[in-house]
């Protein structure tokens, strides 16, 4: 009896382990069409994974592409500052004399100003001079006519 009851026992514990084992595999999503979502799913990570190698070209190419890739614009850029540097140390110079002509003509053009006033003036001056001289003329000839007046008198009068 005892040995029927321990075989008893381990009857009972071993159907209890298959009645488990049985629930883990009804409930085992590879023996219940698991594999099928599986492989739905590796298919769906290699068509991600395509993808994502696609972009990776796009991005690659977008990069290096020799005549519109971002390595070659910015050394297009790099190539016009070094051109605009050079201009610039070229033209610095240039404006730099620009601004001294500049000045140099605004003082030019005071100066010339101040010619021009002068010679407003002396042309005021010279027909001053015209008039004044106009003047000594008739003065000059006055007296010259009161002497000789005065001469032909004192050469009748005697």
């Amino acid at each position: 009896m005892w040995g029927s009851k321990m075989s008893e026992e381990t009857l009972k514990l071993v159907l209890q382990k298959i009645e488990v084992l049985e629930n883990r595999i009804c409930s085992a999503k590879s023996l219940n069409g698991g594999f099928d979502k599986l492989a739905n799913d590796v298919e769906h990570i290699k068509e991600s994974q395509a993808d994502v190698l696609d972009g990776i070209r796009g991005v690659k190419q977008n990069l290096y592409e020799p005549d519109s890739g971002l390595f070659s614009r910015v050394k297009d850029l790099e190539v016009e500052s070094i051109r605009r540097q050079e201009f610039i140390n070229e033209v610095k110079p240039i404006i730099t004399q620009h601004q001294e002509v500049v000045l140099w003509k605004k003082q030019a053009e005071k100066e010339v100003d101040e010619v021009e006033e002068l010679r407003h003036e002396l042309s005021k001056l010279q027909d001053w001079k015209a008039g004044m001289q106009k003047v000594i003329w008739l003065i000059a000839t006055a007296a010259g006519g009161m002497w000789v007046k005065h001469f032909m008198d004192l050469m009748m009068g005697s």
